[in-house]
């Protein structure tokens, strides 16, 4: 009988809310650790997910349908990358794609069992953005004239800091943004805070990460029509930010200006041109099925129309999200993911009016719209790294919209 007590405490509902807790806390030490370590926070966070839906019999989320043209697209992945010309190298990106859309889909639910859940994981997130402030800085100290930092990472693991700002800071910058909004008090930390954020973004060097981050900014502020008074303060701290950096870091400045004037992707002078191109060309030469994840390397050596295109090495991937699947699932795959960001957009927005959107929504929009502009650069959209960051980013949004997030009045509190 003591057996069967102490199991009914282990898997009791209070006991696993205290795990999930737990867990939501170690996002920022996993991510810390680096791309492997972010990618089992990621798998371990469904198989919770799975775990509790089993154990609940809640499977409705399964007919969300963003979530059912998601499966869809990652069916049309897989067929592509099984008659491709590289079957093996391909398949072990797409078969596990799938991933990335079910952690989106299972992390608002997941917070969504108690209200605070939200709150230990923005404390984790804070936590993590400000160390990498810290970090950041004294590598900027210890390597001044360095084009772009890596943050918590060594330079072996490949991974930049800007995707860790983007990916996390966003997030933390709406809701710090959103509790001005709604108590002017709240200016007295949520401005520092975002002010610091935008100091972080801006001082790693990823100029694409610093524009995608200001527009994330931008919009929300913009969609949120804050009064003058807020305004002129967000502009003054803005300013503050730019003058630190000139200051602290004339070289990333510097760099900023080359970028705005000779590197945007659609200029020949771009080291982003050629891939982008590249990539168009193979989308153009495979309109239907494409040439497979993960092949754009493989078949850009094999293929002369590419070569002659820039001259050089062949890139692993167009670096550009659209293009790399327009390219690796053809035209169809293209289809099929616009409709599935179509249909998240949809979900984020049904129901409420375009004229007189809630704060919350607002804020879910902004963000799917600032994670996933065409213009932006991008790594592999079927790898790991800043995936993890982007869909984190769409189940932040998808979080913000969840009735059990928004509402204080939640009945699913532990019990004994």
């Amino acid at each position: 009988m003591s057996g069967l007590s102490a199991s009914n405490k282990i898997f009791s509902p209070r006991f696993l809310l205290y795990a999930l807790a737990a867990w939501m806390l170690l996002i920022a030490v996993f991510t810390v650790l680096g791309n492997a370590a972010s990618d089992i926070w990621l798998v371990g966070t469904i198989v919770i997910f799975i775990a509790h839906s089993a154990a609940t019999h809640q499977w409705q989320w399964l007919q969300t349908r963003w979530f059912q043209l998601a499966i869809v697209f990652w069916i049309w992945l897989v067929i592509t990358s099984l008659l491709s010309q590289w079957p093996e190298s391909s398949i072990k990106v797409s078969l596990p794609w799938i991933r990335f859309p079910l952690f989106a889909i299972a992390l608002p639910i997941l917070l969504g069992l108690q209200f605070r859940m939200r709150h230990i994981l923005l404390a984790s997130l804070v936590t993590c953005l400000l160390v990498l402030a810290i970090v950041l800085v004294f590598e900027k100290i210890n390597n001044p004239g360095v084009e772009r930092l890596y943050g918590v990472w060594s330079q072996d693991q490949s991974p930049k800091a800007g995707w860790l700002v983007a990916g996390f800071g966003l997030p933390v910058a709406y809701w710090a943004l959103s509790k001005m909004l709604e108590s002017a008090t709240a200016a007295l930390w949520a401005l520092p805070l975002v002010a610091i954020l935008v100091f972080s973004a801006t001082l790693t060097g990823e100029i694409y990460i610093t524009l995608s981050f200001l527009l994330g900014i931008a919009l929300f502020l913009v969609a949120c029509r804050m009064s003058v008074k807020l305004s002129a303060w967000a502009f003054l701290l803005g300013l503050l930010v730019l003058l630190l950096i000139i200051w602290f870091a004339p070289e990333t400045a510097q760099r900023f200006q080359h970028s705005l004037t000779t590197r945007l992707p659609w200029m020949p002078s771009s080291d982003y041109y050629t891939p982008w191109m590249r990539g168009l060309a193979a989308a153009e030469l495979n309109p239907f099925l494409g040439i497979g994840a993960k092949n754009h390397m493989f078949y850009c050596e094999e293929t002369a129309e590419l070569l002659s295109i820039g001259g050089g090495v062949c890139f692993p991937h167009p670096h550009q999200l659209y293009i790399q699947i327009a390219a690796e699932t053809g035209g169809v795959g293209l289809f099929l993911f616009l409709l599935m960001v179509a249909a998240l957009i949809y979900e984020i927005v049904k129901g409420a009016h375009w004229r007189t959107l809630p704060l919350p929504t607002k804020a879910a929009l902004c963000l799917v719209i600032t994670v996933l502009w065409p213009i932006s650069t991008y790594s592999h959209a079927f790898g790991q790294h800043r995936n993890f960051f982007t869909w984190f980013a769409i189940a932040w949004a998808l979080s913000f919209v969840s009735k059990k997030n928004t509402s204080r009045g939640n009945s699913n509190h532990p019990t004994a």
